[in-house]
């Protein structure tokens, strides 16, 4: 999930960064919601609802360079999230500063329907203790990673005012980095109003823009991480890093197959080679294939590998 919200990140920010700006839009939102069990030990501490404020400002890019990213119109901005999760001895709060991108899928008129997309950093005042706070299995680091996504309805009052009515994911996890970390999903449901400076209403771009070419298409990337020796416990980390390559082919304007490889050097693999006095190496390197979707510059990859 961090890798397909990173690169909708990565794509939105290539395209629009330049891009022409009509309105800005400077909002406030209220949540309230409840937090998922995913596991049993989860549910004494999962019986309560969460609530918080959110304040965020944002852009709507209209040039055909930007509409092409996804065949849509779309905001991205910065959001500052507060959640008080209603159990202050065990979970406390979080402080929560997100960079989130939000394409518009019905635009014509005063209702506009979106999907955003959140991806962040948040800040936790109370967290896992052996001693003093035992039972919070969910946080074990006061920095975590943040995601979230939400399905919202927008209503234009006039030119300088919106409401908007949103269903929320929230995830919140340190991404193994230490144990305990069983991680919160949180779904919210949030209302809000929209300041609008200099609004332009959204039209229909011409059906040209949508043309697509079936020439092959190549990508490279890099990616890293950080794991753990012995899998269950909170010994020292070690660095994962990697490259991954490949071509992509159109088959029609949505569809298409890729071809790829990846290859890595895990150095918590080296450590548990030496532990185990292993003849085996740290370098993996796989070959990977699969069907793509695409719309404009986004492409959701689903691919199968041979190490």
């Amino acid at each position: 999930m961090y890798r397909i919200i990173g690169l909708l990140v990565f794509f939105c920010l290539s395209q629009v960064l330049f891009a022409q700006v009509n309105s800005k839009f400077y909002g406030v939102k209220s949540h309230y919601g409840f937090i998922i069990a995913h596991t049993p030990d989860l549910k004494p501490i999962s019986q309560t609802n969460p609530y918080g404020f959110q304040i965020e400002m944002s852009k709507l890019r209209t040039s055909d360079k930007a509409w092409k990213t996804c065949f849509c119109y779309g905001r991205s901005g910065f959001s500052f999230a507060y959640f008080n999760y209603a159990n202050p001895e065990v979970l406390g709060n979080s402080y929560n500063l997100n960079y989130f991108v939000e394409p518009y899928f019905i635009y014509r008129g005063p209702l506009k329907l979106s999907l955003r997309g959140s991806i962040g950093a948040t800040y936790l005042d109370t967290i896992f203790d052996e001693e003093s706070n035992p039972d919070n299995v969910l946080f074990s680091t006061h920095f975590s990673f943040y995601l979230a996504l939400s399905l919202t309805l927008n209503y234009h009052i006039n030119d300088k005012y919106a409401i908007n009515l949103s269903g929320n994911y929230n995830h919140i996890s340190n991404g193994g980095q230490k144990q305990p970390n069983k991680g919160m999903n949180f779904p919210t449901l949030s209302i809000g109003v929209d300041r609008i400076i200099d609004y332009t209403s959204p039209q229909p771009k011409p059906a040209e823009l949508k043309q697509f070419s079936r020439s092959w298409s190549y990508y490279l990337g890099a990616f890293a991480s950080l794991r753990s020796a012995d899998r269950e416990a909170e010994s020292t980390n070690h660095p994962l890093f990697g490259i991954s390559a490949g071509a992509l082919k159109p088959l029609s304007g949505i569809n298409g197959f890729n071809l790829g490889t990846e290859f890595w050097y895990d150095w918590s693999d080296r450590k548990q080679v030496q532990q185990r006095q292993l003849d085996d190496s740290s370098f993996s390197s796989a070959v990977t294939a699969g069907h793509h979707f695409s719309v404009g510059n986004f492409y959701f990859l689903q691919q199968f590998g041979f190490l």
